[in-house]
């Protein structure tokens, strides 16, 4: 056989005269369908075979066989098209019949042959992977011919859909497998980031806590030495003037009282410096009383109101909380006086279950925090020292009212709840 068509090759018989020619010439053969019937009735098999040798585009050669046993052996044999199965054998009855052909030869397509009473068993048998049924003694040739080429078809395409399944399945598994690699890598890199901000934040944190710490060794050494020096320059000049006055000349008793003043003034601007550098009253009594000086000194130009709940008057915070709540409510006031033409600033500090609440409201022109982000008005500068501490800094705001609020976990509230 090649190429599915049987080639009948020339018989040639040797004499001394001639060479006799037996079939003429070669000629090419038709298709051939191979048939493996198991059933155990003869005269049914004889009727198969009559009724398939009948003239058609396609020869069929079947095979018969009675047993189960000897089916399984020509199959692993040898090459067959279709199996014709009846479910009936003597060593094999009803859907383990199905089940142990195609075990042994899935590769072959099955029509299951039933009888009267059994159609329901020719259903439940193509259930369980037959590709058709036929019921015996109703099928004519027309009938038989077309079950054995469509369940020939029907099983290629059933084995190129399983082929295509299972490259399907297959691509799914190496995309499957390229994305678990990619989540792999993006995973490792989200914990990347999260250490380098953890890192970045604690960074700031620190860098923070050494300006504060900074800030208040250079205002502790400015009120301390520079301006303790510079009062007692304005107490000895004074007592210069006051025992050398009658030797002095005008013009020298006028540059020391020009010294005297400028001693004062001297005094005044490293106070304020120093004030400014770390808040004298932060440092000796707290925030609440801080809050009451910095609304108070009547720099900002509008009046300043600021209230506390009375369960935190004499209350002392961590250092951490109370030096950022303090440069918050500083940037907010210098924001107000700037660009909020307010008439009015209230301050309250209150406790909200275990967080310390900080909120700043104006009555100014309002802005939108969105657009001002990154101007100068150190949001991003706030937001940063409140995260730091664990907790979230809102602002809102909108023509009449601005409102700044600060929440921080503070044990203070929680022993005050």
């Amino acid at each position: 056989m090649e190429n599915g068509r049987a080639i009948e090759i020339l018989r040639v018989e040797d004499s001394p005269a001639n060479v006799r020619l037996t079939q003429g010439a070669i000629r090419m053969a038709e298709p051939v369908t191979r048939i493996l019937l198991v059933g155990d009735s003869p005269p049914d098999a004889q009727l198969l075979r009559a009724i398939l040798a009948e003239p058609d585009v396609v020869r069929y050669e079947v095979t018969h066989v009675q047993r189960l046993t000897e089916a399984v052996r020509y199959l692993q044999a040898d090459r067959f098209d279709i199996t014709l199965l009846d479910l009936s054998l003597p060593d094999s009855q009803g859907m383990e019949t199905v089940r142990n052909i195609r075990r042994e030869a899935p590769g072959v397509p099955i029509v299951v042959l039933t009888g009267l009473d059994d159609e329901t068993l020719g259903i439940a048998a193509v259930r369980e992977g037959a590709q058709d049924y036929l019921v015996k003694g109703q099928s004519d040739r027309r009938l038989l011919v077309r079950a054995i080429r469509y369940a020939i078809e029907r099983h290629r395409a059933e084995e190129a859909l399983a082929r295509y399944r299972d490259h399907l399945e297959e691509l799914v598994v190496q995309r499957t497998e390229a994305l678990a690699a990619t989540n792999a890598v993006l995973q490792e890199q989200i914990v990347e980031r999260a250490r380098a901000e953890e890192a970045l934040d604690a960074a700031r944190h620190k860098l923070e806590t050494e300006r504060e710490r900074q800030r208040l060794s250079l205002a502790s050494e400015l009120h301390d030495s520079v301006g303790q020096e510079l009062i007692g320059m304005k107490f000895t000049l004074e007592r210069v003037m006051a025992t050398s006055k009658a030797g002095l000349t005008d013009s020298a008793l006028a540059g020391m009282k020009e010294a005297v003043s400028q001693c004062s003034d001297l005094i005044r601007e490293v106070r304020a410096i120093s004030h400014g550098l770390y808040p004298p009253a932060l440092r000796a009594f707290g925030l609440t009383q801080a809050l009451k000086h910095v609304g108070g000194d009547g720099q900002q130009g509008i009046p300043v109101v600021v209230t506390t709940d009375a369960a935190l008057e004499a209350a002392r915070f961590p250092n951490d909380i109370e030096i950022t709540l303090y440069r918050i409510t500083q940037e907010a006031l210098l924001n107000a006086q700037r660009h909020s033409r307010a008439t009015r600033i209230a301050i309250h500090l209150g406790c909200d279950g275990d967080h310390a609440v900080l909120t700043i409201t104006d009555d100014g022109v309002g802005f939108s925090p969105d657009k001002v982000a990154g101007r100068g008005l150190g949001f991003i500068s706030m937001n940063e020292r409140v995260a730091n501490l664990g907790g979230t800094f809102n602002v809102r705001s909108e023509p009449g009212e601005t409102r700044i609020e600060v929440r921080v976990p503070s044990q203070a509230c929680a022993t005050h709840e």
